[in-house]
This record gives structure tokens, C-alpha cells and sequence, in this order.
């Protein structure tokens, strides 16, 4: 139990940023997402199971937990503002010179479907490969390279508007 939890912490302290992000694109909703996020390293705990692969087994479970949060909410809560995947720590001055970009960004992640949303988010924002993508969405490679082509595509499309 005492190796679980070591583990579970360093996966905790290196990786909850992207965790959140993951979770933030799913729910739109910060408290939803620190509840994904919770639930996920509870149940992990409660269960004492140690997977092959602890840190692709906790982004897929905080991904289907943020997915179960909004399955049983019924609605999609709308999220604050339209910057939901963007760090708020930023300066205000660097805050200001790219709050246009980041609403075409994030108004054009809300435009596209959720396969093409959710595996830019993980790429981009939570720096996982297209393989721990692919484990965590369980779908082959090939779809996942063409869901980010393609929403790569349409963004960019998008931002041209």
C-alpha cells in the first residue's frame, strides 16, 4: 500500500496540470475537474491495485471519470469563459496580448468533435504520445493520428476566420 501511494503521489506531483486539463476539456467545469482528478486517485487507493503502467492507467481513469461526472449531470455545464485549457497564472500584459488567440483557440476546440478535442488536449496540452492516447481512448493509433490531423486542420481553419 505504502509503494501505491509513493507512486500514485509522484504521478500526482508531476502530472496534474495535464490531469486537469484532460479533465477541464471534458467537464468545462474547474470543481468537476478536481473532482475527476479526486475520484480517480480515491478509488485507486480504495482499491489497492497497482497497474503495469500506473500514469497511462490514471489518465485514462480521470478521463472516464470526467466522462461519468458529465453522463450523470446530464447537461454540459458551460465552462468560465472560453479559456478552459489555458494556464490563468500568466502576467496580465501576456495575458492581454494573446486573449484573442486564445478565444479562436478555444471557441475552435468547442467546434470540434470530442475524439478530435480530447486527443489535441492530451497531445498538446498534456504531452502525452499518440500511443498512450490511443491506450486511453481505446482506439486503434491510426484513428487517433487522423482525429489530431484533422482537428489540427479544422482549427487552424478556424483561426482564419
Amino acid at each position: 500500500m505504502d509503494l501505491l501511494r509513493n507512486q500514485l503521489k509522484t504521478v500526482y506531483e508531476d502530472f496534474h496540470m495535464q490531469l486537469f486539463t484532460i479533465a477541464l476539456s471534458i467537464t468545462r467545469d474547474r470543481d468537476l475537474a478536481e473532482d475527476a482528478i479526486h475520484n480517480t486517485f480515491l478509488s485507486i487507493l480504495k482499491r489497492n491495485f497497482m497497474p503495469e503502467d500506473l500514469k497511462l492507467y490514471v489518465f485514462k481513469s480521470v478521463r472516464n471519470s470526467a466522462v461519468d461526472i458529465i453522463r450523470k449531470k446530464k447537461i454540459l455545464p458551460l465552462c468560465e469563459g472560453n479559456n478552459y485549457i489555458f494556464d490563468n497564472s500568466s502576467s496580465l500584459e501576456e495575458e492581454m496580448e494573446q486573449k484573442e488567440f486564445k478565444q479562436q483557440v478555444a471557441e475552435g476546440l468547442l467546434k470540434l468533435t470530442a475524439n478530435e478535442r480530447e486527443t489535441i488536449i492530451q497531445h498538446l496540452y498534456a504531452e502525452l504520445t499518440f500511443i498512450e492516447i490511443s491506450n486511453i481512448l481505446d482506439a486503434p493509433i491510426g484513428t487517433v493520428t487522423s482525429w489530431y490531423r484533422r482537428g489540427i486542420a479544422k482549427l487552424k481553419e478556424f483561426c482564419k476566420e
